[in-house]
């Protein structure tokens, strides 16, 4: 529930960034006003702009305000002695620097020249040189007093009103609207920008959640839907995945609402699970995609969903991990068609501006097929995915655990190879999944290779350790074989969907051979101390593995392996395996077992046939000393 609620508030986030920015105030200077305002009542309303102008000529009024440096005045009127001035220019200086306002900048020039027309004639050459050197300006303008002197003045001017009689036109319908008319429909009570900002953020916050909240309901159907082949952990990597893409999906179509690269999720997905599922993600995140780009949603809409289709498609024919690049190319090449045709079905673009469209939907393929691969890696080490692709890499005879398995038990490897063959075909017959039928099934017997020469498969020489041992230590060395399967497909970091094939090919079966060894010297013993410790088979996979793995093993006891003989051991061991309850778990049903039936019957026929006695050498050199004509003495075959 807390992950589907982040998902929610993930994307009303994405919805509010497209639309806040689309958010406008109902009345904005400049546009026409969309009705006519009267004044309800007799009133007055504050006459901003007169007031304004009233305040601005009185704060023109207001000149700067200096202050004084004592100690500055202190240190020129100490300067002028001693330097030889005229008695009369220095009385001059000291009034002046004495004054309380000090000496400003702008007044230096006349406190000089007033100081040197003082002086004798013949000294006011010297008398300008020395004042030149040593004036400096005592007093400063202060800014903070004369802004204070200002705001203390502008304040100090009383807000003017305007009379507005009832039903007064404030302004018509059409009008431009000016600063002006929205103070004073302000100040009548009619128009108020805080609140109508704030209502119009709350609308688009409560519509991005409602709107999230409908896109996410199909998702959380869709997960509880896949909550049986997928892992919680699996599920939260698609749902973020997917929404990183939203993500950057709307950062990309800041620059472009060409640059489509949402099909790179739906073609995950259709090679992580199945093309179904994908089908369903492509038009989902098509719609979302469609929902961000409020300017063109139809066409964003068929343009997006018509290549992550087609990628999805494309994934029937990929056969290797590059096909997951060219699908998503595929996809880009695709959806750029559908945007090209609705433009030129609608008009609206220019051919270059239609071929740069194009081009940037076939970018946006190759970067989600560029994406996908390395994505796929991590899907399938980091979170357990298992594809078809690693399936075919775990079928390769090159694999380490199968060449242990060749090498140190090769019996046990034939009978891999033809029990992946029967059970390959017979899942295909009835609608299984095949590729990791086959993988499971030469993979479920990779336990023998701990102690191999204790099967039958891989005694070579005729002896049997069985006949020196207990039937009792026979039943723990042969049921080992699983615990070990399991063990090593941990050990080679195999993925888990194979340990069933190891776990469930036996079932609960009974060893039969050392029951009936343990009969013999103890008629006392238990049937459930000689069953293999199971679980029976839960798969029809699994299920149609544990009928080849009897079949297949029986077979090598038919003295006459005719048609006939295969079909009636066939149906012996299943119906043993019916009556014993091994396919109870399984989702088999009374036509898959004929169907699987009938597959086994055609490939051990063709696998068991009987074969012609070829004639040895010395046989055709008795032949040839004979000197008869033996072609008189063949039969004539009938027309």
């Amino acid at each position: 529930m807390l992950a589907w609620t982040l998902v929610v508030l993930a994307l009303a986030g994405l919805l509010y960034s497209v639309y806040a920015e689309r958010r406008t105030a109902l009345l904005e200077v400049g546009d026409p006003s969309p009705q006519a305002f009267v004044a309800p009542v007799d009133l007055l309303v504050p006459d901003r702009i007169a007031t304004e102008r009233e305040r601005q000529a009185a704060v023109e009024q207001v000149q700067t305000i200096y202050t004084v440096d004592s100690t500055l005045q202190r240190v020129v009127l100490g300067s002028f002695a001693g330097i030889g001035l005229p008695e009369a220019s220095l009385d001059v200086l000291i009034r002046r620097y004495n004054a309380p306002r000090g000496v400003r900048a702008e007044e230096l020039a006349s406190v000089i020249t007033e100081a040197v027309a003082a002086a004798p004639p013949e000294r006011r050459r010297e008398v300008q040189i020395l004042l030149d050197r040593r004036l400096v300006a005592t007093a400063t303008p202060s800014e903070r007093l004369t802004e204070a002197a200002r705001a203390g003045t502008a304040a100090g001017v009383t807000l003017r009103m305007q009379a507005l009689e009832a039903g007064q036109v404030i302004v018509r319908e059409g009008e431009t609207l000016t600063d002006d008319h929205l103070r004073i429909l302000e100040a009548a009570g009619l128009y108020s920008p805080r609140v109508d900002a704030v209502s119009r953020t709350v609308v688009v916050v409560l519509g991005s959640l409602l709107l999230a909240l409908l896109l996410t309901l199909p998702a959380v159907y869709a997960s509880e839907r896949l909550a049986a082949r997928v892992t919680p952990r699996q599920i939260l990597f698609l749902i973020g995945l997917t929404l990183l893409v939203l993500a950057l999906q709307r950062l990309a179509l800041l620059v472009s609402p060409s640059l489509v690269f949402v099909l790179l999720v739906p073609l995950l997905v259709a090679v992580l699970i199945d093309e179904t599922t994908a089908l369903f993600w492509a038009l989902w995140m098509a719609l979302v995609t469609a929902v961000i780009v409020p300017a063109t949603p139809l066409v964003t809409l068929i343009a997006a969903a018509a290549g992550s289709l087609a990628a999805v498609a494309g994934v029937r024919v990929i056969t290797n991990r590059a096909g997951v690049f060219l699908a998503g190319v595929l996809g880009g090449v695709a959806g750029g068609t559908a945007l090209t045709v609705m433009v030129l079905l609608g008009g609206g673009l220019s051919p270059i501006a239609g071929a740069t469209a194009f081009s940037l939907f076939v970018a946006g393929g190759v970067i989600a097929g560029v994406l996908a691969l390395g994505l796929l890696i991590l899907a399938e080490s980091g979170f357990g995915f298992l594809t078809d692709f690693r399936l075919l890499e775990l079928s390769s005879p090159t694999h380490p655990l199968l060449q242990r398995l060749l090498l140190e038990a090769p019996g046990s490897y034939q009978h891999s190879q033809i029990i992946a063959n029967l059970v390959e075909q017979a899942v295909g017959a009835i609608g299984g999944n095949t590729v990791l039928a086959r993988v499971g099934a030469l993979y479920h017997d990779v336990g023998k290779i701990r102690r191999p020469h204790f099967f039958v498969e891989n005694q070579f020489s005729g002896e049997n350790p069985h006949d020196s041992i207990s039937p009792h230590l026979s039943y723990l060395i042969i049921t080992s074989h699983v615990r070990d399967g399991v063990e090593l497909l941990r050990e080679y970091k195999l993925p888990r969907e194979l340990e069933p094939y190891v776990l469930e090919h036996h079932g609960t079966t009974v060893l039969a051979y050392f029951y009936k060894r343990a009969l013999e010297d103890a008629t006392s013993i238990s049937e459930l101390n000689f069953r293999y410790p199971g679980p029976r088979p839960r798969s029809k996979e699994t299920a149609v593995l544990l009928l080849a793995d009897a079949v297949e093993s029986a077979s090598r006891t038919l003295t006459d392996p005719t048609q006939g003989s295969i079909r009636a051991l066939i149906d012996r061991l299943f119906d043993q395996r019916l009556q014993d309850d091994q396919l109870s778990q399984s989702p088999l049903n009374l036509h898959d077992l004929e169907v699987i039936a009938n597959t086994f019957e055609r490939m051990l026929t063709a696998v068991l046939h009987r074969r012609i006695s070829y004639p040895s050498a010395e046989e055709i050199k008795g032949l040839r000393s004979d000197g008869r004509d033996h072609r008189r003495d063949r039969p004539v075959p009938a027309a």
